[in-house]
């Protein structure tokens, strides 16, 4: 499957199409049920003489389930009470779903360009590393941040190509906001800095379980909750999965970014899965930092 993000082009178009008190949620679920889409995801949201249009809200979808569906999706419209679809009616985004339009014939061949480009951008962007710091204090410039230039050096000698990304705030939403915008940019190696303590400023971990669920975490220092001024019962790292991005969650303190560098290049090249390498950065960075049980 040749998975690919919409890049906040949700809309969906149906031109040719009146309504007559027609159920807007059935319309809306026929389209979801056609595209292989969570019913909970599309909605209608505007409706006008002969339009209707509906918004999905999903960050991705998979090319194989949207591509060419144009008279599928008419036809089980077509099938609503008070759903009336000219024959002269088409499906139309400004967007990647805009897939949806193309015809049956030309379906199989923009599938093949498609899973042929989606492997030259990925190898490309598997070289491309942008670094995000966060922290109030950094936006404040109130200290100066020295993890991009180590992960400049480190990543660039290694082949990467690296780029500043950004500061995040102590925002779970600001933090993944940057994040999946880096991912949307074509980078395919995120790395984050600060953020991953125990006290209730840090919240990188859990802006990276926003756009990965599953993300693999290691602990570097367990502490008790409401000791001081954590509000955590542990410091850890993470690697989440976005897209063809891969994100890792470091220390802020640059030190410990030195010490995760050298066997995240490893872990690339080797392939490591997540949950193992995150446990191989951790090994290190554990030793920096007092345990507390």
């Amino acid at each position: 499957m040749t998975s690919v993000q919409l890049l906040e082009k949700t809309e969906v178009w149906l031109h040719g199409i009146s309504l007559d008190n027609a159920n807007l949620p059935k319309l809306a679920d026929a389209v979801a049920d056609v595209l292989s889409l969570p019913r909970d995801k599309v909605f209608v949201t505007d409706v006008r003489p002969k339009l209707v249009v509906l918004d999905i809200l999903v960050a991705r979808v998979e090319l194989e389930d949207v591509t060419g569906k144009q008279e599928e999706l008419l036809a089980s419209i077509r099938q609503i009470p008070g759903v009336e679809v000219a024959d002269t009616a088409t499906v139309h985004s400004e967007g990647i779903l805009g897939v949806i339009g193309t015809p049956r014939a030309e379906v199989d061949r923009y599938l093949a360009d498609a899973r042929k480009l989606e492997h030259q951008i990925s190898a490309y962007a598997a070289r491309r590393v942008a670094v995000v710091s966060t922290g109030s204090e950094l936006l404040a410039g109130e200290i100066e941040d020295t993890n991009f230039a180590a992960i400049r050096d480190a990543m660039a000698a290694a082949g990467f190509e690296v780029e500043f990304g950004g500061i995040a705030g102590d925002s779970e939403a600001e933090i993944a906001g940057i994040v999946a915008r880096m991912s949307g940019e074509g980078f395919g190696i995120i790395i984050t800095t600060g953020g991953v303590g125990a006290e209730d400023k840090d919240h990188t971990v859990e802006a990276l379980e926003r756009l990965d669920p599953n993300l693999s975490t290691a602990i570097l220092a367990q502490y008790k909750r409401g000791h001081g001024r954590h509000v955590k019962d542990a410091v850890r790292i993470a690697i989440a999965r976005l897209g063809w991005s891969t994100i890792f969650a470091l220390p802020g303190p640059t030190h410990e970014v030195k010490l995760a560098l050298p066997v995240i290049v490893a872990g690339l090249e080797a392939k490591s899965d997540a949950a193992e390498l995150v446990e191989a950065i951790a090994a290190p960075l554990r030793s920096t930092l007092p345990h507390h049980h």
